[in-house]
């Protein structure tokens, strides 16, 4: 028996295995789209050092980055 709570709307989840709920660890497709929506739209973000900056370039010059 699995237990737990969905991570969106907290509502108590009960079941035999995995497979009975295909929208696991989320109660439903609801709250499962709400998550990855919040992913999309940069709400979530995985913590970490900044991207390094690339350095401009000046119209004309050749860019080197590629």
């Amino acid at each position: 028996m699995i237990q737990g709570r969905c991570p969106i709307c907290s509502r108590r989840l009960e079941i035999a295995a995995r497979n009975d709920l295909p929208s696991f660890p989320f109660c439903s497709k609801r709250c499962r789209l709400i998550d990855l929506g919040r992913w999309a739209d940069g709400t979530y973000v995985i913590p970490g050092a900044p991207p390094p900056e690339k350095p401009e370039v000046s119209p004309g010059e050749p860019d080197d980055s590629t």
